[in-house]
């Protein structure tokens, strides 16, 4: 009974056209939203994706994600939205444009322990001192330092002199 539309900015006269054709045909019978996420920032994108989701899912609608059009980055953004909150939604559906047949897609678990997710989170603030995360997870100097070392090469943290999130360790602690 709703439909979101997921728009990329900017929005141009294509995209507002586009916007008016489907509300004008579909407006009588369901609700239709607009949601204007980035182009290309997928950790953004998802961000506003699962808000989405999660209020939804508050309301008891079912949800159903579906990725055909649009930008591939967008695609891959709701594909791991839906990724991370797998127990709120229904499925993930992509069409088969030479068919027209619905593709279910896999829903896989997307996540890290929580020890790790803490850790990046805890960075993304700004508090990437060795010191103080032990102390704000209490956990050993030595698994701070095992848990940081993996981040790393799972590609979650940039090799650099602070500490610093990669997109997809952006992407993790949503």
């Amino acid at each position: 009974n709703k439909l979101i539309l997921i728009v990329d900015k900017p929005i141009d006269k294509t995209k507002e056209e586009t916007v008016k054709e489907i509300k004008k045909f579909y407006g009588e019978i369901l609700e239709i939203e607009t949601l204007t996420t980035s182009l290309y920032d997928i950790p953004e994108i998802m961000e506003k994706v699962i808000k989405v989701i999660d209020e939804e899912y508050k309301k008891e609608n079912e949800i159903l994600l579906h990725i055909t059009e649009g930008r591939k980055t967008t695609s891959l953004a709701l594909l791991f939205a839906g990724y991370t909150r797998k127990e709120k939604i229904k499925g993930i559906y992509y069409v088969i444009e030479e068919t027209n047949q619905i593709l279910p897609l896999p829903l896989i678990k997307f996540d890290i322990g929580n020890s790790k997710k803490k850790l990046l989170r805890e960075i993304n603030k700004g508090k990437g001192e060795v010191n103080g995360l032990q102390s704000k997870l209490k956990i050993k100097q030595s698994a701070v330092y095992q848990h940081l070392q993996e981040l790393k090469k799972e590609g979650y943290l940039e090799n650099i002199k602070e500490l610093k999130l990669t997109d997809l360790g952006r992407i993790m602690i949503l």
